[in-house]
């Protein structure tokens, strides 16, 4: 059995018809939905308010129609592939140094001073105001 194929002929012909149409939809939409005169309602006719949201959202979705088929779309390619050779390390053999050897030498005797301890005295501080705070009572150490 021989592969049907269609030919579809006619392509620039074919969206200039489709735009056309969609021009001729987008402003009968526009005369239905547009307000009416003061005489038969206008704004304030009675009913629910919902026709107008309706009417522009018809309108909204022709119109985007209309403008996504002038629109080009978008291209996905794959990145571009580049293969390089793998890097070479060269890592030069170690090398073993010994540590010095350690001496050791007795510190120079030094005289040693012995200090005497420190005396300490521990005191109360009363609360007392220090400008506009209140320093509360505490100990203290004084040392000399």
């Amino acid at each position: 059995m021989e592969a049907m194929t269609i030919k579809i002929k006619g392509g620039q012909a074919m969206k200039r018809w489709i735009a056309g149409i969609l021009a001729v939809a987008v402003l009968g939409t526009m005369l239905v939905v547009a307000p009416r005169p003061a005489a038969a309602g206008g704004w304030h006719r009675g009913g629910s308010g919902s026709s107008n949201f309706w009417g522009g959202f018809a309108v909204g979705a022709i119109t985007g129609v209309v403008a996504g088929a002038f629109v080009p779309r978008p291209v996905y390619t794959a990145p571009a592939v580049v293969y390089q050779p793998a890097p070479v390390y060269v890592v030069p053999a170690p090398v073993y140094v010994a540590p010095a050897p350690v001496v050791y030498q007795a510190p120079p005797a030094y005289p040693v001073y012995a200090a005497p301890a420190p005396v300490c005295a521990n005191y109360w501080v009363n609360g007392y105001w220090y400008g506009p705070n209140w320093v509360a009572g505490h100990w203290e150490q004084a040392c000399r």
